[in-house]
C-alpha cells in the first residue's frame, strides 16, 4: 500500500532472472519480463492477476507463470445465473450487472442505466470484482467500445445470443487495458446454466 512517502510510480518493471525478480515494483501495476515474453501483473483486496501481454522467447531469463486468483474464494455460479435471467427478461436490450465483495458475500450491483438494442449508458461501479453486460441478440464479443471502457483490473464478461435456446457468454480478466481471456471455472464455483462459453466450445456451425 502506498504511503505519503512511498516514491514508487504508477507503473514498475521487473526482470524475471533466474536468481529472481529484479526492478521496482510501482503502484497500480507491473510489467513483468522473463522468458515467455513481457507480461503484466496486478494485485488488489480482491484479485490477483499475472497475464501475458507480447510472448516471445527472451534467451536466459526464468519463466513467468500466468495467474487468476480471487482472493475471497470463487463467484458462486448461482450468483451468475440471476443476472443472467435478468439480461434474458430483456433480450434485445443491452444490460449491465457487476459482482461486489461485502466483506461477507459476493452480491450483484446494478447500476441506473439506459439501454437500446445496441447502445448501454451507466456509471460503472466502484470497487467490483466483476462487471458483465448483454449484446442483446449479437454474438457475445468484446468490442472496441468495450476495450475503451473496461479499463480497470477486474473480470470481464459479456453475453449474447439472448433471444436463443443457447446464449454465448465470453469472459476475461482486465489489468488497466491489458486483457486476457479466463474460463468459466477460473470464476465461478459450479457448472453454467447451459452457456455455450466462447473460446472453450466451439462455434455452432463447427460442430459436426
Amino acid at each position: 500500500m502506498a504511503t505519503d512517502n512511498d516514491t514508487r510510480g504508477p507503473v514498475g518493471y521487473l526482470i524475471n532472472n533466474n536468481e529472481g525478480l529484479t526492478g521496482a515494483h510501482g503502484i497500480g501495476y507491473d510489467y513483468v519480463l522473463g522468458a515467455g515474453g513481457l507480461y503484466v501483473q496486478s494485485e488488489s483486496a480482491h484479485l490477483t492477476a499475472r497475464v501475458p501481454v507480447a510472448p516471445c522467447e527472451v534467451r536466459g531469463l526464468a519463466p513467468v507463470a500466468e495467474k487468476v486468483e480471487l482472493a475471497n474464494g470463487p463467484i458462486p455460479a448461482r450468483l451468475f445465473e440471476i443476472g443472467l435471467l435478468w439480461f434474458e427478461d430483456a433480450p434485445h436490450t443491452e444490460r449491465f450487472f457487476a459482482v461486489g465483495w461485502d466483506g461477507r458475500f459476493y452480491r450483484l450491483v446494478v447500476p441506473e442505466q439506459e439501454g437500446t438494442a445496441s447502445s448501454l449508458e451507466y456509471t460503472p461501479p466502484a470497487g467490483v470484482v466483476a462487471e458483465f453486460h448483454s449484446h442483446g441478440s449479437s454474438r457475445a464479443f468484446f468490442s472496441k467500445t468495450d476495450d475503451s471502457d473496461e479499463l480497470g483490473f477486474r473480470i470481464y464478461g459479456v453475453a449474447g445470443r439472448l433471444d436463443s435456446d443457447r446464449p454465448e457468454l465470453s469472459l476475461r480478466v482486465g489489468v488497466y487495458g491489458h486483457f486476457a481471456p479466463v474460463e468459466w471455472s477460473q470464476i465461478f464455483d459450479g457448472p453454467h446454466p447451459g452457456l455455450r462459453l466462447v473460446g472453450e466450445e466451439p462455434e455452432p456451425e463447427d460442430i459436426n
